[in-house]
């Protein structure tokens, strides 16, 4: 069944019989999008960006909406239910892939450690290339690779971490502690009234947002529901269990689902629970979606409804009106009217069912409102926040909302990794100190000054011994159960957020120097893994450069390899960061699908309350860690391993190229001052010569 339909604005209610209802069929172009939602069903109001909201008129162009619906009637319905197991599920429901995203809030120390593997495994592989005129510049590259694995490794943990938890302690902790203005700032749906009770601020899980449900700061972890199938594609289990009917499937096998008995001789048509039932949509540039019964909005339905009558749909003969209640509320689908009075039918055979038992595959809760992406640039159905009350649908997300949401992520990333940036320099240069330590260590070779090696010895080794204690207490501090590294993790977190976090995340020229950051394409860990590469790179080629131990010869050979390690591979990553951009993107929808699945199912069978809580409270944060650890593992991978592999033997063909070249014009300037050399007594003597037969000419004349 197709049902073709011209999408209405974004009325509530109150407001379709406004003056605005004249331009409902007329398609507009977007200019200035401004998003108008709705407060509440309850209330009746329109939702909007404050407590008192001016409607403006939203130019939208619709496209055509068609219900994609398949008629089935009865067949073999299963027991239990099966569902579909994807290639790569044993991975994302793995214990070990839970354990990365726990931790991956901690990019420096992930993108440290995945550096330091990298580092190890490239240093190998330049040794192993087969080359005997450049093998001590290969050495030389792989001890650089090792030392800047140990330093990255060591510094991550000592000057980064901390501050990460300082600032996560303030987000978790100190919340409400911070300033009014920030927060409005960082969440534009909070309802400032309700943060305070007799003047003093009250726990967040008791904070509102200004359409009256429970604040969350988790702006997009929208609800998501799992994919709609047809009533014959489903087990018997999710009839009893879902849609709370109970059939004796044998005997009824080829019946259509409108005439199906129950076994207490009921119709399945009058008892079946609709509240999981719904229709699935595709809309032109906007896409596919599925929109459940309970939560289609009326300006939706009505377009819906109009368009279907030129289809000669049975859904052109609905009467919309019959399908409210006064407030507003979808009502029994068994209520519903047609345009003649009589009760209007719904083809069982043609919906779908949600059910957590057939499928893992979700998608966002929908009701119609439409959104346009800024970012994206592209028309996307609104979806809800999961603070919905008895089934009810949620805050809608809308896109100022969204828009802080990617400004506060730049925000975070920003003081994650700005320890990082600035500690760049002094790490990157301690690097090259340490190389000579690597050098004499691992390949047995050193300087030749004794002094030199002395103090190689007495400065690098004891302050590794001291790191490498300090990250192993450091490392404890943050993974300890006990009272006294809790204690410890608790100070200092309080300490760093306190002097670190909370100033510079109340400071609106830092806000607005990280959201430069996020606006960009691509995300901020990308950025600032570039960022970060490029003062590494950038001090490694000066130090180098200046290396008087070095050969000039070696010197430049390893400048031009430092610095093609910073060009290819920035070029490298985004570019296979956009290739791989789909396929992040399905695998974390399928990491979320199966974690959600394992939710519903576990309130349905009436699990651990406790568990659940834990897996809904840290599903959102694990979501989001999927694509940093993506751009983590792309970034660092071909920074540290695969563009440096393949860039060392072009370095040292280029490098060997350019020193021929200075060579050959050094020879030639030597041979230039050899004949120079040379010519100057030559001509020293015949100018002597000239000089004397002169003077006997002179002499010879004045005999004469």
């Amino acid at each position: 069944m197709k049902i073709h339909s011209t999408q209405n604005l974004n009325l509530n209610k109150d407001q379709q019989l406004s003056s605005l209802s004249g331009y409902r069929n007329r398609d507009f172009r977007l200019k200035n999008y401004s998003e108008q939602v709705r407060q509440g069903r309850e209330s009746g109001m329109l939702e909007g960006y404050s407590m008192s909201p001016t409607f403006k008129r939203v130019g939208i162009k619709d496209g055509k909406k068609i219900i994609n619906s398949t008629k089935k009637v009865v067949g073999n319905i299963v027991k239990e239910a099966s569902p579909e197991v994807k290639r790569g599920d044993n991975f994302l429901d793995s214990p070990f892939f839970d354990g990365l995203l726990n931790v991956v809030d901690f990019e420096t120390v992930v993108t440290a450690t995945v550096a330091a593997i990298a580092c190890a495994g490239r240093g190998g592989i330049i040794l192993a290339l087969p080359t005997k005129k450049n093998k001590e510049d290969n050495k030389y590259a792989a001890g650089q690779s090792w030392a800047s694995g140990i330093m990255g490794f060591i510094t991550a943990f000592l000057l980064t971490a901390p501050f990460k938890h300082g600032h996560s302690y303030v987000m978790k902790n100190l919340k409400k502690e911070l300033n009014v203005k920030t927060l409005q700032r960082l969440y534009p749906h909070l309802d400032i009234n309700s943060i305070e009770k007799n003047g003093k601020r009250i726990d967040i899980k008791d904070w509102k947002d200004i359409y009256k449900h429970a604040f969350s700061d988790d702006i997009k972890g929208c609800e998501k529901l799992p994919e709609l199938k047809n009533l014959s594609d489903v087990s018997d289990k999710t009839f009893k269990n879902i849609l709370k009917v109970d059939v004796d499937w044998a005997s009824q096998k080829g019946k259509s689902f409108n005439d199906v008995q129950l076994k207490n001789g009921k119709k399945l048509y009058d008892e079946i629970d609709m509240s999981r039932l719904g229709i699935k949509v595709s809309e032109k540039e906007i896409g596919n979606t599925q929109i459940l019964l309970k939560d289609i909005d009326k300006s939706y339905l009505e377009g819906l409804v109009k368009d279907a009558k030129t289809e000669k749909s049975s859904w052109g003969k609905l009467d919309v009106s019959t399908v409210y209640d006064k407030d507003g509320k979808v009502i029994d689908f068994r209520n519903w009217k047609d345009i003649e009075g009589k009760q209007w039918k719904l083809d069982l055979d043609e919906i779908g069912v949600s059910s957590a038992y057939e499928t893992a595959s979700y998608k966002p809760r929908v009701s119609g409102y439409k959104r346009y992406d800024k970012k994206e640039k592209v028309y996307k159905f609104a979806s809800y926040q999961k603070n919905g009350v008895n089934g009810e649908l949620g805050t809608m997300i809308n896109e100022k909302m969204i828009d802080a949401d990617s400004k506060n992520e730049g925000l975070f990333k920003f003081l994650t990794w700005l320890p990082d940036l600035v500690f760049r320099i002094p790490v990157a240069a301690l690097t090259v100190a340490l190389i000579p330590w690597t050098l004499k260590s691992v390949f047995h070779l050193q300087k030749s000054q004794k002094e030199q090696k002395q103090t190689t010895n007495n400065t690098i080794n004891p302050t590794l011994e001291k790191n490498k204690e300090t990250s192993k207490d450091e490392k404890l501090s943050f993974k300890g159960k006990n009272s006294l590294t809790s204690k410890f993790s608790d100070w200092l977190g309080k300490s760093i957020g306190e002097i670190y976090g909370k100033p510079l995340i109340e400071n609106e020229f830092f806000y607005k120097l990280s959201s430069t950051f996020a606006d960009l394409p691509g995300n901020v860990t990308q950025h600032m893994s570039t960022l970060g590469s490029l003062i590494t790179s950038g001090t490694y080629v000066n130090r180098t450069l200046q290396k008087k131990d070095i050969e000039p010869d070696r010197r430049r050979t390893l400048a031009v390899n430092q610095a093609l390690c910073f060009l290819i591979p920035t070029i490298a990553a985004y570019t296979v960061n956009i290739a791989l951009n789909n396929w992040i993107k399905n695998n974390e929808y399928r990491y979320v699908g199966l974690k959600e699945r394992k939710i519903d199912i576990a309130k349905l069978e009436k699990q651990d309350a406790k568990k659940i809580a834990k897996e809904i409270e840290t599903l959102s944060k694990k979501t989001k860690g999927i694509r940093t650890l993506a751009s983590i593992a792309i970034f660092t991978m071909i920074y540290r391993f695969a563009t440096p592999i393949l860039m060392t033997p072009i370095a040292n063909k280029i490098g060997d190229k350019w020193n021929e070249k200075r060579r050959a014009k050094l020879k030639n300037t030597e041979k230039e001052q050899q004949l120079n050399n040379i010519d100057k007594p030559l001509a020293k003597t015949i100018e002597m010569d000239n000089s004397n037969l002169d003077s006997s000419k002179e002499k010879s004349h004045k005999v004469a």
